[in-house]
């Protein structure tokens, strides 16, 4: 079974974004670099299903130069070979990603495509079932649980009354959620396999985005806290904050 696994290097939450001077980005300054945590947990059910069915695992990331970092992580976590989509600005939008991706993904022949079901960071949620469109497979997202038998994937997809169960012939694209499973930490021997496993980088030329950020605005930071100790008179002092200062009763 031949995987490929969609992979975007979203920056880590804990770090505070800067905007550019127009203010309709964000610039990379002090932005830690990490792979989607939902992508990452799609790398680890593809090595799953490539230790359990044979075959090979493929990780497909587009972006700028920093895109190398996580995909020799991702290959240091078990993947076997990794494809680059070099262009020097990500694009924002979600369709023209699914394009670059899908003719990507087209000249290979794959059994599946995984990909983590949202991006931390722009949260659109759309790329899989674009890539199911533009390549005109099944698709199903949400998924928590997955398996393969007799040549057929079963799929478990978690809604508010219980679960559906959807099953499919391949090829198919697949959007999990990081609830699928854990993903490994990278072993010191998978580090060192990682240096010397191949990525291969193409440039690509991604067409003129559909969509336009005209402003973006940082979150007001929170006022500094305050500790109370409990004590006769504290909860006086509380209610008194709470009407006067922060005025929520």
């Amino acid at each position: 079974m031949n995987i490929a696994v969609c992979v975007k290097q979203t920056a880590d939450t804990e770090s505070r974004p800067v905007l550019g001077n127009d203010q309709s980005h964000v610039t990379d300054k002090g932005l830690v670099w990490i792979i989607n945590p939902h992508d990452e947990s799609a790398i680890e059910i593809a090595i799953k299903l490539r230790d359990q069915h044979g075959g090979t695992v493929t990780l497909i990331a587009l972006g700028p130069d920093r895109v190398e970092s996580s995909l020799r992580q991702g290959l240091a976590m078990g993947a076997d070979q990794a494809i680059h989509l070099h262009c020097e600005i990500m694009p924002e939008d979600s369709f023209i990603v699914s394009d670059v991706l899908a003719t990507s993904i087209q000249t290979d022949d794959y059994d599946l495509v995984l990909t983590g079901e949202v991006a931390i960071d722009g949260a659109g949620g759309q790329v899989p079932q674009r890539l199911g469109v533009l390549l005109d497979w099944p698709c199903i997202t949400g998924v928590e649980e997955l398996s393969v038998e007799s040549g057929e994937l079963t799929a478990r997809h978690p809604i508010e009354q219980g679960d559906e169960i959807h099953n499919c012939k391949f090829p198919a694209v697949i959007g999990v959620n990081r609830r699928i499973g854990e993903p490994r930490y990278p072993s010191f021997k998978g580090i060192m396999k990682a240096k010397r496993k191949p990525i291969e980088k193409k440039a690509v030329s991604p067409a003129s985005p559909q969509l336009q950020t005209d402003s973006l605005e940082l979150s007001t930071p929170r006022s500094e806290g305050k500790i109370l100790i409990y004590k006769e008179g504290v909860a006086a002092e509380v209610v008194t904050l709470l009407r006067d200062t922060s005025k929520v009763i």
